[in-house]
């Protein structure tokens, strides 16, 4: 499934973000169950209820959103939109629509720096791993113009009865970066709904954290360290029924010219994408708002990401720069550590 890959796929990843859990014998070990699925590594745990059960449902409904929404496979709700582009609509399942919707919404309130029609543009460029191998060549400005005539939101229309139209033949929705959030939200309502009061939710770096430790403490999630991928983190944040979704320039990427190109596409001008930003964090109530608003204040910055997310008020971001400095919002000070004192803590007061 081409999403925002973990470090396989990306991280997708995405990012990685390491949870420490509670510290337990073997009679109190997790319920845990990994799998490969949408192009990552999933793994689930369940804290307090022994039910294998819930596992297999959770399971099965990551098969049927990956089949519904994967670019990559043929039969998809999307991948038809995408081969009936500029010819006629698509009617879509339920979740498909709700997920294109919500990801037109963030396209809409971030002027595209989140952009649901960027598969043209992703796939010119076809970054799929981390290579420090030089490339021999880059895409063109004429190819890149030519397919950034294609990437345009506007042109994504939501018709009645479930249809999908892009108005344009070879525009190509890719939901990598909306469409594992979706999946958290999906596992933490099927979790709730069985009566799991304590759980984490790994799809390959977007970390769902249900209720807390069995000593009803608040999780430690490490949030990893953009200038060391071995898996070390620069903080740790404690949070309790809170989605965390990051990323970063280090997730895929390729040498040219003793440039690194990462995965993460600017619409704007059809190259990755060019700040000051190495990596950003989203803390949400809602894991699908956490996916698409992680690529879009990467997008956008530190100063106009922050904009955003004052007008959004219901969401939190952490960002980290190239300059080594982290923001931090303010009414997160006290549940935040910053374990690496390379890094210059600044408080973000929004």
């Amino acid at each position: 499934m081409k999403l925002k890959r973990p470090i396989a796929f990306i991280i997708i990843a995405i990012i990685i973000l390491t949870v420490t859990g509670c510290t337990t014998n073997k009679k109190q070990e997790p319920l845990t169950r990994t799998e490969f699925l949408m192009d990552t590594v999933v793994t689930l745990k369940i804290y307090d209820k022994q039910d294998k059960k819930i596992l297999d449902e959770a399971i099965n409904r990551l098969k049927e959103i990956e089949n519904r929404m994967s670019v990559t496979i043929d039969t998809s709700d999307v991948s038809q939109i995408n081969k009936n582009a500029g010819i006629k609509p698509v009617k879509v399942h339920d979740d498909v629509y709700y997920v294109i919707e919500k990801a037109k919404h963030f396209a809409t309130i971030s002027d595209g720096a989140y952009e649901p029609t960027i598969g043209p543009l992703v796939d010119l460029w076809n970054i799929t791993g981390t290579d420090e191998k030089e490339r021999s060549t880059i895409p063109s400005e004429a190819e890149i113009k030519e397919k950034m005539a294609l990437v345009n939101y506007k042109g994504l229309q939501l018709m009645e009865g479930n249809s999908v139209y892009l108005n344009r033949k070879g525009m190509k929705i890719d939901l990598g970066g909306i469409v594992k959030g979706y999946a958290a939200d999906e596992m933490k309502r099927i979790f709730l709904e069985n009566g799991v009061k304590s759980a984490i939710i790994d799809l390959g770096g977007n970390i769902y954290a249900i209720g807390g430790k069995k000593n009803s403490n608040m999780w430690k999630i490490g949030i990893q360290d953009p200038f060391d991928i071995t898996g070390n983190y620069i903080g740790i944040i404690n949070i309790k029924d809170k989605s965390i979704v990051t990323s970063g320039d280090y997730e895929r990427y390729f040498m040219y010219k003793g440039e690194r190109y990462h995965h993460i596409i600017d619409s704007k001008t059809g190259y990755p994408s060019k700040n000051e930003v190495a990596g950003v964090s989203i803390i949400s109530d809602k894991s699908i708002n956490g996916d698409a608003l992680s690529t879009a204040l990467f997008i956008l910055g530190v100063d106009k990401g922050t904009e955003l997310i004052k007008k959004l008020g219901d969401v939190d971001a952490i960002f980290i720069t190239k300059q080594k400095e982290i923001y931090v919002p303010e009414r997160l000070t006290n549940n935040f550590t910053l374990t690496n004192n390379n890094l210059k803590l600044i408080t973000n007061p929004y």
